[in-house]
């Protein structure tokens, strides 16, 4: 049986009358909890609902009520039976895109989705130049909070007009993101999430109706926001957990969300330890000289044979520039070829295509004639360098939280990439960088937007409240900074694949036929 967070039940009550005076909102009360076993509670701003809506229905009515974890609480009342407009929403409010879901509650089904750039991006490209602008003395504030409210009526409104759904049959918008947003979103400073000591204003927002944000939704509509653990851990890496299961798994597995931070989530039923940091502007092509974001133009895969370069381009046509999984691969196959050695340096006349530019070493991927922009596209030795640190810091998360708690990666039973750049990153080129584990291809499990897959499947299983509890209690959270031997261990993996070859067996492999490894080898 379906259990949503909304519930919407047809009444036909017994009106008052022959002595029988009971009050109206004690008469909707009583008939649900003698009828339906429910706890309901009726918010006084719902109370102008009632009279004269429910005599002039005859008291035949419908109410939608909204589940808080120990009760219920009314959140619209409606003439006549309207079971079948049942709605809900789920979000997952990105620092780039902002995704929005619209819901039948009665079948599972997701009626419409909708995207589009989160319009926070006029504060700035990432988040850190937003916390800061936060601070202004002004109103900078209110006008970040505004863009995060109107990103998500624009979406609102889309939704609603592609489909038959009504503002007042959505009773419930759960929304997933990081801690920051969150922040943003509800309008408060997230200065305290970047600031030591790092402890957020709060963790967890309950249930607040949408009147508060001026949404066109019903004002009653509730709006629950995925509670965050800490600082760099929010509320999109919780639902990424809900649907990976890890808590519920026997041996531990691995979660991973790499995007302008990286997080990681080790553990099992037993225990989960948490770690984040910096790791991903490069993976999102934000600190490439010619990167982009994957949208049309972009180039998101990279083969090289010998002196024969591949490209493919999403939408197709020239390219504009690269994206985080185009780097990946580029990186990889510079190395692969012997284009870059064990440090990620060129090695000239390699590649008639590995020339000096600006006084560095580059990779021109797009002459002049071959670039939708007119102009060359190179990728560049600070681009590798910058790359480097970028992928070093997401190993050795994963190798320090290991080392925390004596485990061997070979006891890892799954591993779990979530997001964009986990969907779409070529897994053998994120191998032979070192930025994943070398471990059988098969324990490797994409599952895509984990934080909007986590936010629709707590709307659609109100049990999942409690799993979200559990989980907040569960996790241990690291400090990476508070780690005497974390810059040691990231100066360790700043090579390709790592300097610990013995780690990645598979690259020392495929090193090896093409006659790569020896060379290697003395170069360590």
């Amino acid at each position: 049986m379906r259990e949503p967070l909304t519930k919407k039940l047809f009444l036909q009550i017994d009106p008052p009358g022959n002595g029988d005076n009971l009050a109206d909102k004690d008469r909707i009360v009583l008939w649900l909890k003698e009828k339906y076993g429910l706890e309901v509670e009726i918010p006084y701003p719902l109370l102008s609902r009632i009279y004269p809506l429910c005599r002039e229905a005859d008291w035949k009515i419908t109410v939608t009520l909204g589940y808080l974890g120990n009760y219920w609480q009314l959140i619209n009342i409606e003439k006549g039976n309207t079971q079948d407009k049942h709605f809900g929403l789920a979000v997952d409010l990105g620092s780039t895109t902002v995704v929005m879901q619209l819901l039948d509650l009665n079948s599972g089904q997701v009626v419409q989705e909708q995207s589009i750039f989160n319009r926070q991006l006029t504060y700035g490209e990432d988040i850190l130049t937003r916390i800061f602008y936060a601070q202004g003395e002004k109103n900078e504030l209110e006008e970040l909070q505004g863009a995060t409210v109107d990103t998500l009526k624009r979406l609102i409104l889309l939704l609603i007009e592609k489909s038959n759904a009504q503002r007042d049959d959505i009773g419930m918008m759960v929304v997933s993101g990081n801690t920051t947003m969150i922040h943003f979103f509800l309008g408060l400073n997230p200065w305290t999430v970047f600031h030591y000591p790092f402890a957020p204003i709060f963790n967890e927002t309950g249930f607040l109706p949408a009147r508060e944000f001026e949404l066109p939704l019903n004002p009653h509509t509730l709006i629950y926001c995925l509670p965050s653990v800490a600082n760099y851990l929010g509320g999109d890496i919780v639902s990424g957990l809900l649907v990976s299961g890890i808590y519920n798994e026997e041996k531990p597995s691995v979660f991973i969300d790499i995007g302008t931070n990286g997080e990681i989530v080790i553990g099992n039923k037993k225990w989960l330890l948490a770690g984040a940091g910096a790791a991903g502007p490069a993976l999102e092509g934000g600190v490439v000289k010619t990167g982009m974001r994957a949208v049309e133009g972009a180039v998101d895969k990279v083969k090289i044979n010998s002196d024969t370069l591949e490209l493919s381009v999403i939408g197709g046509g020239k390219p504009h520039g690269l994206c985080g999984s185009g780097i990946v691969d580029m990186i990889a196959q510079l190395f692969l070829n012997g284009f870059i050695d064990f440090a990620g340096k060129f090695v000239p006349h390699k590649s008639p295509r590995i020339v000096q530019r600006d006084g560095q070493n580059v990779f021109v991927y797009a002459w002049l004639e071959e670039s939708a922009l007119g102009e060359e596209l190179t990728f560049t030795q600070i681009d590798i360098d910058q790359f480097m640190d970028t992928k070093a810091a997401a190993h050795t998360m994963v190798t320090y939280l290991l080392s925390h708690i004596d485990l061997d990666l070979s006891q890892i039973n799954k591993f779990y990439t979530a997001g964009a750049f986990g969907t779409y990153v070529s897994l053998e080129s994120a191998i032979t960088i070192g930025l994943y584990p070398d471990l059988p291809r098969e324990k490797f499990i994409a599952l895509g937007n984990s934080s909007l897959a986590g936010a629709r499947a707590l709307l659609l299983d109100r049990n999942l409240l409690k799993e979200v509890k559990i989980l907040k209690e569960k996790i241990n959270y690291l400090e990476f900074g508070a780690a005497s031997d974390y810059l040691t261990r990231m100066f360790a993996a700043r090579f390709l694949p790592h300097t610990n070859l013995d780690w990645y067996p598979t690259v020392k492999k495929e090193l090896n036929k093409r006659g790569l490894l020896s060379k290697f080898l003395a170069e360590v």
